[in-house]
């Protein structure tokens, strides 16, 4: 019956795969995050609660100081056994490269010693026939190539940060200030609560206002409001702003991957 109809490499109908077995997970299935599965804004991206001393990465992101830096040092120390083993690996496949080609300069030797012997017809005939062999039977077992490992990748110079992947150091992550009324964080300047806006923090002093308030408050005069200090660009960095249950905040569904029959 499967293959009598229009799409007949799938084995199991749309009503099959999505309402009679959806129990049994089948296939790649999804679901959509509401309010409460997704992250707060001022919430530690590691610890997923209210960030405590807070610290802010290059990449927008919001950590408490102490999961942060046990993050880096589990990461150290793993990166310090990975290059323990990368360089053991590197001499041991220095030192099977150094045995081969010892080999294949013996090997090169004695071709050209017999070479300028006479070769008995037995032997020469029996030569002709393996090559021959080689050539038409090649799937034996003596006549495949040498299986070369893979070469790993070298482990990376610093530990990369836990979202954006770039090489996350100690000194990259800067203090903010959140001023929080209610468990909800508040701008800086204006006070209001910020849930899903867009926000940046001005560094020197790290304070956290609203993007809306920066663009119509700061950015003229590019002076700091706090402190009266003169600004520049590298002194704003757009945060990663809070997420709720409606599509107009960011990505609002989780997918699982599992395999599928086709």
């Amino acid at each position: 019956r499967k293959s009598k109809q229009t799409g007949g490499h799938n084995p199991l109908t749309h009503y099959e795969r999505t309402k009679k077995f959806k129990s049994s997970n089948y296939g790649t299935t999804s679901a959509r995050l509401s309010t409460e599965s997704q992250g707060n804004f001022g919430d530690c991206c590691l610890g997923l609660s209210p960030a405590v001393d807070p610290v802010v990465s290059r990449s927008g992101h919001i950590y408490s100081r102490e999961a942060v830096l046990e993050y880096l040092l589990k990461k150290t120390v793993e990166l310090k056994d990975a290059r323990a083993n990368y360089e053991k690996w590197l001499a041991k496949r220095r030192t099977k490269l150094e045995e081969n080609q010892r080999k294949e300069q013996k090997q090169a030797v004695d071709d050209f010693v017999d070479s300028q012997k006479a070769m008995p017809a037995g032997k020469k005939r029996t030569r002709e026939k393996e090559n021959a062999l080689k050539r038409t039977s090649y799937w034996l077992a003596e006549f495949q190539p040498e299986w070369d490992e893979e070469v790993p990748d070298p482990p990376p110079d610093r530990p990369p940060s836990p979202f954006s992947g770039e090489p996350l150091r100690r000194k990259d992550l800067k203090p903010i200030v959140l001023e929080r009324e209610k468990d909800k964080v508040q701008c800086c300047l204006s006070h209001k609560t910020i849930t899903t806006q867009p926000v940046v923090a001005l560094f020197g002093e790290g304070h956290v206002i609203l993007e809306d308030v920066y663009d119509s408050l700061v950015k003229p005069t590019m002076r700091c409001p706090f402190s009266g200090k003169k600004l520049k660009e590298k002194n704003i960095l757009h945060l990663e702003k809070g997420r709720s249950g409606f599509a107009s905040s960011g990505p609002v569904e989780a997918s699982r991957y599992r395999p599928t029959i086709t």
